[in-house]
């Protein structure tokens, strides 16, 4: 009787435990689901922040790169510009030049119509040296102020300048030289000339009258 009362009284007890482990596996098969669910949400949510992270990094060289392509085009147009301004003073440059050198045509034509024509060879010296200088003015205005060619150009024309000088030096004293021994030759020369020529014409005249008086019958 004693043992059936134990087995009694154990029955209850045995389903008691076994109740409360099935609770507890469902409580923790519940809570284990429940963590699930949370980390589930937090990889969303981790997720969300990190593809909001990227449109913010995305935002942000967008925003640079539009920054430097409107540096890059400021920095354009200020060279452009720079460029601009300084092509117009060359062009302005190139335009006082031109209108200077039309001044001085002009002064040098109204100085040919004036001047009185005295000395021929003097006066058509005098106007090839201007055209001569002119032209080099004109070809020297052409030449950049900055080019390497300014300085050879410069010592070229100086050079030409001294050897047209030195010429004409030279020229005028083998004039001068010649000019008077020119004269001395003529005049030694000339009395002689006309004695050979007297001469020759009198021997072919003897030998035309010979040949004449042989030919008779």
């Amino acid at each position: 009787m004693e043992k059936r009362a134990e087995t009694r009284t154990s029955q209850p007890d045995a389903d008691y435990d076994k109740l409360g482990r099935d609770a507890l596996i469902a409580l923790l098969r519940s809570a284990i689901q429940q963590r699930d669910e949370v980390i589930s949400k937090y990889e969303a949510m981790a997720y969300q922040v990190n593809e909001s992270t990227h449109e913010i990094d995305d935002a942000q060289l967008e925003a640079r790169r539009e920054a430097r392509l409107a540096e890059k085009n400021e920095r354009h147009a200020q060279e452009e510009e720079a460029l601009v301004r300084q092509l117009q003073s060359l062009l302005d440059e190139e335009r006082r030049k031109n209108a200077a050198l039309a001044e001085d045509f002009a002064r040098f034509r109204e100085k040919m119509a004036k001047t009185p024509v005295e000395d021929p060879w003097g006066h058509l010296g005098r106007d090839l040296g201007q055209i001569g200088d002119d032209g080099v003015a004109w070809m020297r205005a052409k030449i950049p102020p900055d080019s390497q060619m300014l300085p050879w150009f410069d010592r070229t024309v100086e050079g030409s300048k001294k050897a047209g000088l030195l010429a004409c030096q030279w020229g005028a004293r083998a004039y001068d030289w010649a000019k008077p021994r020119a004269i001395e030759l003529y005049q030694w020369g000339k009395p002689r000339a006309i004695e050979g020529y007297k001469w020759a014409r009198g021997e072919i005249e003897k030998r035309m009258g010979k040949g004449q008086g042989t030919s008779g019958p």
